[in-house]
């Protein structure tokens, strides 16, 4: 059973104009909706190093590594889009681990993402739903 703070490891659309990620990249699970078609929002995680500028734009959140198992160094995600997955069986196979983002460091990313998308406007273009068909495809 995946819970919020989990991490996926997934090649994804980066929008609707259907640009699939060539690599798999860690997804923080942000929300888990369980009605009636269940759906996970999932956030992405980049690594820091080599793109510290963009660590510092308005549209990310740091997220350090300090004691974190679920990310391998220090990272931040991204606020600016809205990456929604159906969440079906087996999906628990795409987890990184069972661990999850320590509740801290979880409860201020949360809380950025919500600010971030209920003060900004998501362009249509950077809000992407992925079928269970789509994840299988492009990642089996």
């Amino acid at each position: 059973m995946l819970e919020v703070g989990q991490v996926l490891s997934l090649k994804i659309k980066y929008n609707n104009e259907g640009l699939i990620s060539n690599v798999k990249h860690p997804y923080l699970i942000v929300d888990i909706y369980k009605d009636g078609i269940d759906l996970v929002e999932i956030g992405q995680l980049d690594k820091i190093k080599g793109k510290e500028y963009k660590a510092y734009f308005k549209s990310n959140k740091i997220v350090p590594k300090d004691n974190e198992t679920v990310i391998d160094e220090d990272s931040y995600i991204q606020l600016d889009n809205k990456f929604v997955i159906e969440y079906f069986d087996n999906l628990e196979l795409f987890r990184r681990q069972t661990d999850k983002l320590s509740k801290d460091k979880l409860t201020e990313v949360i809380a950025a993402y919500n600010k971030y998308h209920n003060e900004n406007i998501i362009d249509d273009n950077k809000c992407v739903f992925m079928t269970k068909e789509e994840i299988l495809k492009w990642n089996c």
